[in-house]
């Protein structure tokens, strides 16, 4: 029998594994998918992100990606800019998984992959099937994002924010574009368009916007349609999605109604995503897989245990990120923005800054 059946090689699957099999469970875990895989994802990690992704790696060891030099937010015509001096970091989210994924593997954890699960109850606990093989856990974790896997054991999205859509793609890197290791955030109404640049010669262009409703359109027609004279428009290809092969997802935000079911816990995504904001998508996956483990490790009451731990730590993270976004967002701002720049600068500095680098974990 395995300790801990992990549905899903994403940071939060991954990185709750590295910590389970250094601890000496008996650890599997399952991914749909081949490695290296692509996601929509901007590849920025805060500097708490990056704190717990340094701890996961290990000290002494060369972390993937790069070093954050510049984070800029772009509202009308203001333009706020910090530097991070490297607390932040920026990584190709394939990079990133395949990182972690192998971390995994050398810490003693079994991977599946290209094997999808399912769940199924039997004696009042949950059990993972893959391809007919019924698989015994004690506990398992579901890490696999906002696929449905968890609506499937009964969890729903207790969120009452407007629904929205996300865009990714990466493009050649040009003059117009951000310098190695820098990243902006262009709000717009209706959204925003973020942009970091993590190796030579690559940008990476994410997008998300509030839900159309039943237009149909994407991220890119809706953001393009709401703000049509928007600067950011002329650093990107009127064709860029479909140049580029743009990806996209649906589905957020999402807070769930619980955490998870008998012997069964959500973490990742599907235990909390508030916003794509930058570096903190990445870090909410994180911080819920170290708050499952420290729990699990614990033991006990693993399923109150492990709500506990979210409560002081993750619901903090996601209060911050809303409120910076309701902030960003208001209309007033935005107005005030597009005059002239009457924001106070110590004080929105200060708010970049209390997401991007302060509170390392």
């Amino acid at each position: 029998m395995m300790d801990v059946a992990i549905v899903g090689a994403g940071p939060a699957g991954s990185a709750a594994a590295i910590e389970l099999a250094r601890a000496g469970k008996r650890v599997l875990i399952i991914e749909k998918k081949p490695f290296p895989r692509t996601k929509v994802c901007g590849g920025c990690l805060s500097g708490p992100a990056a704190s717990r992704l340094t701890k996961l790696v290990g000290e002494g060891r060369e972390l993937p990606g790069i070093p954050g030099t510049q984070v800029s937010f772009v509202i009308g015509s203001y333009r706020l800019a910090c530097h991070p001096h490297g607390a932040t970091r920026i990584i190709p989210r394939e990079e990133m998984d395949a990182c972690l994924a192998n971390l995994a593997a050398e810490a003693g954890a079994e991977i599946r992959y290209g094997q999808a699960a399912s769940l199924h109850r039997g004696d009042g606990d949950w059990h993972v099937v893959v391809g007919g093989e019924r698989i015994r856990a004690r506990w398992i974790l579901i890490a696999s994002g906002l696929s449905g896997l968890a609506t499937r054991i009964g969890i729903r999205n207790s969120c009452r924010s407007r629904p929205m859509i996300a865009q990714q793609w990466v493009q050649p890197a040009g003059s117009s574009l951000p310098l190695l290791g820098s990243v902006e955030l262009h709000w717009l109404h209706g959204g925003y368009v973020g942009l970091a640049t993590p190796r030579m010669g690559d940008c990476v262009i994410a997008l998300a916007c509030d839900a159309p409703g039943d237009s149909g359109d994407s991220a890119w027609d809706r953001l393009r349609r709401l703000n049509p004279g928007a600067p950011i428009w002329q650093s990107l290809p009127a064709d860029a999605p479909k140049r580029f092969a743009a990806k996209g997802t649906a589905g957020f935000p999402w807070i769930p109604d619980r955490l998870g079911d008998a012997n069964a816990l959500v973490i990742g995504d599907a235990a909390g995503y508030a916003e794509p904001y930058s570096g903190e998508g990445i870090g909410q996956a994180l911080c819920s897989a170290a708050c499952a483990v420290q729990a699990l490790l614990k033991g006990g009451d693993v399923l109150n245990g492990y709500a506990d731990q979210m409560r002081r730590l993750h619901a903090r993270t996601v209060r911050r990120t809303s409120w910076i976004r309701s902030i960003l967002r208001t209309p007033i701002v935005r107005f005030i923005a597009a005059q002239r720049p009457l924001i106070p600068r110590r004080w929105l500095a200060s708010l970049v800054e209390s997401v991007h680098i302060k509170g390392a974990a």
